[in-house]
């Protein structure tokens, strides 16, 4: 199930309740973040390197 499916099932299973839908958005992310927070040198190295011409 992705994140925005999930998501959809909280607010189906409870009627639309905001405090749920974020809760769950946040719990959602938060391993994103995680795996961000871990390989951000590697992520920014490879944007950098990317953006450099003829392969330097």
């Amino acid at each position: 199930m992705t994140i925005p499916v999930g998501i959809g099932t909280v607010e189906n299973a409870y009627g639309l309740q905001y405090a749920q839908s974020m809760a769950s958005a946040i719990v959602g992310g938060l391993p994103l973040l995680i795996v961000f927070l871990l390989f951000q040198r590697q992520i920014v190295k490879g944007y950098a390197s990317a953006g450099l011409g003829g392969g330097q």
